[in-house]
């Protein structure tokens, strides 16, 4: 059992246990996992031990409920853990991870085999195409190069796996589960399950027939799953399909003749060795998934995705650490990145804006992990933002005329909450006569202004050199003659830099920061300052009371739903303390998933000004309009 524990109030993440026994979790030091943090951990909260049917985990009588993969545990009872489950205590979420060799199902024989057969297949088309004797394992997509591994694939599995394929009924049963799961999943995610097809690899015309029974196949698969009429898909719950998938086709296989089986399946398997050869392997569907906005490899076999706002393990898996590493190198070869034991952490961004993270072994220590962070295929505008009920009209109708009046704002909030999302947002409402710079690690911002200019960070080369950081950036960007500055992120000493832009005529410009809410923002931008220079916090404090206007605080909760939770003016320097004095202009009235950011009552001091601009209504600001 392995445990990786997040403290999510802190922001921090850490392997907390290994192992094969039983073992505790509390807030004694003698605890296996110590949360000693926490004055809401018990100081023995759980007890996690093997019983006949698997894990077990029981919550102490004493203790505080929990919630073990989204269900409520109460003190003195006990649940069965799953391959992987999610336990939260308080401000942790602990991961639990069972070995593979712990949770061997009855399929893990077929599992072997299917990576089996695509192993050969993978080196019996790499041989013919002539690649390994060029030391390269790629070759440039073309209709010459997709014929001939379409013929490959053809004569070996006719000649050589066809009795291994369509003789199994457990492997077959694997194949068309992976590969129609991943296909349902898509077309449902685009709201199209109507005109679910088979993606055409080549259609010659004895093959007309089996592709309409193919067609049939999956409209039968959608019949029984009862997905005909849903035209939302927001409502579908992805997870219950995934489940019974499991269960759907095998009996729909059985009803299906070998030779449609068995072209299906060599479809599929010319499609996965197209995506290894010309993509990006395993992770190529996942990639096409308008719906899924984020993918993480933990291991080769494990392959989690964000798909509407909630982690789920992907059925998608790699045949071992060097099929990882060779997408990572895929990745990042054509920036002139590369990733070695000698540089094992790298940034990238794909052509499509996906931002990148990979980090392998010696840093990484359970072997390649990689993480990419996708954008919508569309740009998100504000009445998005209100349809997904992220934002209210009134909150809207504020920013925007804050944006329109040149304030200085701050968008704050924890990773994945849409800091980017509505910094994106609130730069649509910037006048498109304006000369705008923004700054980025790895360009995310989509702006669709004229008259823009887009800097990205550059890391140091194999020597050491060459890198120019945010810092570097926007002491330039201040060359430029911008009218408004936008760093997609401060988290460092360019904060300092950031706030002298704003405090130099660049009014209107716009940052994003990690934070816990609006009041602890400021205490961040404090502590960035002070990594830049040495000068008293009151002068500081003095800096941000005169740079930052509003502070935009948003939210991620449970559900994946991201919420807009304050919106504060920052007023000055408070005489007496020589805090900096802040008020929330909106805020939720209380911690209900449905609330909606209300006017506090609170009136900002240079609400004057937007009336007299005729930039916003107070009856659209109250809500009466």
């Amino acid at each position: 059992m392995r445990v990786v524990v997040q403290d999510t109030l802190r922001n921090r993440q850490w392997v907390g246990y290994e192992g094969v026994a039983g073992f505790t979790v509390g807030r004694e030091d003698e605890c296996t996992v110590a949360l000693t943090a926490s004055r809401f951990v018990s100081r023995v909260h759980l007890k996690i031990e093997r019983a006949e049917a698997g894990w077990e985990v029981s919550v102490d009588p004493r203790a505080s409920a929990v919630q073990i993969d989204d269900v409520r545990v109460e003190p003195g009872d006990s649940v069965n853990l799953k391959p992987v489950s999610q336990v939260r205590i308080a401000e942790y979420v602990l991961t639990l991870v069972q070995d593979s060799a712990e949770v061997a199902s009855d399929d893990d024989a077929a599992i072997e085999d299917i990576h089996q057969l695509q192993r050969e297949l993978h080196s019996a088309v790499l041989r013919r195409l002539d690649l390994r004797r060029s030391g390269s394992d790629k070759v440039e997509a073309s209709a010459e190069s997709l014929a001939k591994i379409n013929d490959f694939v053809d004569e070996l599995m006719h000649q050589e796996f066809k009795e291994r394929v369509v003789g199994s009924e457990l492997t077959r049963g694997r194949l068309l589960s992976m590969d129609y799961e991943n296909r349902l999943l898509k077309e449902l995610s685009k709201g199209n399950e109507r005109e679910i097809d088979i993606e055409k690899i080549d259609t010659p015309g004895e093959n007309i027939a089996l592709e309409e029974a193919c067609g049939e196949f999956v409209r039968r698969i959608v019949r029984r799953l009862g997905l005909e009429g849903n035209d939302d898909p927001a409502k579908v719950d992805y997870e219950k399909i995934n489940d019974q998938l499991k269960d759907v086709i095998p009996g729909v296989i059985r009803e299906t003749p070998d030779n449609i089986q068995f072209y299906m399946i060599s479809r599929f398997l010319k499609k996965v060795i197209c995506d290894m050869v010309f993509g990006l392997g395993p992770l190529q569907d996942l990639l096409d998934t308008p719906a899924i906005s984020e993918i993480m490899i933990v291991s080769p076999e494990q392959v989690y995705v964000e798909r509407g706002g909630r982690v789920i393990r992907s059925n998608r898996t790699f045949l071992g650490d060097d099929a990882v590493l060779s997408v990572i190198e895929r990745i990042v070869s054509p920036l002139g990145r590369r990733v070695d034991r000698s540089q094992p952490l790298v940034d990238a961004r794909l052509k499509d804006g996906s931002r990148v993270n990979a980090i392998i072994p010696p840093l990484a220590l359970k072997g390649p992990c990689l993480t990419i962070r996708r954008f919508p295929m569309h740009r998100v505008t504000v009445d998005d933002l209100i349809q997904w009920k992220s934002l209210n009209d009134p909150a809207a109708a504020f920013l925007e005329a804050c944006v329109k009046a040149r304030k200085n704002i701050v968008v704050a909030g924890g990773t994945g909450s849409g800091k980017t999302t509505m910094l994106n947002v609130l730069s649509s409402f910037i006048p498109g006569d304006e000369r705008i710079v923004t700054i980025e690690d790895a360009a995310e911002l989509q702006l669709d202004q004229e008259h823009l200019v887009s800097l990205e960070t550059r890391p140091p080369n194999v020597e050491g050199k060459g890198a120019y950081t945010i810092r570097d950036l926007v002491k330039n960007a201040l060359r430029m003659r911008p009218d408004r500055i936008i760093v997609g992120e401060c988290r460092g000493s360019e904060a300092f830099d950031m706030l002298q832009a704003m405090n130099t005529g660049h009014d209107g410009s716009m940052t994003t920061i990690h934070s816990n809410s609006s009041y602890d923002t400021v205490s961040r931008i404090e502590t960035m300052c002070l990594q830049a220079v040495e000068i008293p916090v009151a002068a500081i404090r003095r800096q941000i009371s005169q740079a930052v206007d509003v502070i935009v605080y948003i939210r991620r909760l449970k559900g994946g739903r991201r919420l807009t939770e304050q919106v504060t003016e920052v007023l000055g320097i408070h005489p007496h303390t020589g805090e900096i004095e802040m008020r929330d202009v909106m805020a939720l009235p209380s911690l209900d998933p449905d609330a909606m950011l209300r006017p506090t009552g609170y009136m900002p001091g240079f609400m004057g000004d937007l009336v007299d601009l005729e930039l916003i209504e107070l009856d659209r600001w109250f809500g009466t309009k």
